[in-house]
């Protein structure tokens, strides 16, 4: 049985079962109210389809084992996963703009623009991972040598 203690968990276990459809519905359509292990109280938004709810139940119950009550309310919803990834980039956006070495080459360079903020931590998972050796695509681990 998985034992999700933070709703962060419950995003990444959907997206770790690749289930995208529902991914999106969650990160677009669902404001937390309340988290507890094996309980969700949400807001939806308008765009969220009005079998959320069921079908997120429905979905983590099947991957973790555990009956799981999820319910909806009216009020009090956080704002969504993808909201708060958006005002996160918006923010590290604002933030590198009252930067001087940023200043100056938007300064120099009429027109530029801000595309990709790369953390040092994204950094140093992108090096990590392109640092992994590279396996032999004709390599068979059954094969006798």
């Amino acid at each position: 049985m998985v034992h999700l203690a933070r709703f962060e968990q419950v995003v990444d276990l959907i997206r770790e079962k690749r289930d995208m459809k529902l991914l999106v519905e969650v990160e677009t359509g669902l404001r937390l109210v309340h988290y507890a292990p094996g309980r969700i109280e949400f807001q939806p938004t308008d765009a969220a389809p009005t079998d959320l709810a069921a079908r997120l139940a429905q979905r983590l119950q099947a991957w973790t084992g555990a009956r799981w009550g999820v319910s909806v309310v009216n009020s009090g919803g956080a704002e969504t996963v993808a909201e708060s990834r958006d005002n996160d980039r918006l923010t590290a956006a604002a933030e590198a703009m009252q930067s001087p070495l940023v200043q100056a080459v938007i300064a120099a360079f009429p027109g530029a623009r801000i595309s990709a903020i790369r953390t040092p931590e994204a950094l140093a998972q992108a090096a990590a991972i392109a640092a992994l050796p590279e396996v032999d695509e004709d390599w068979d681990p059954f094969e006798d040598d």
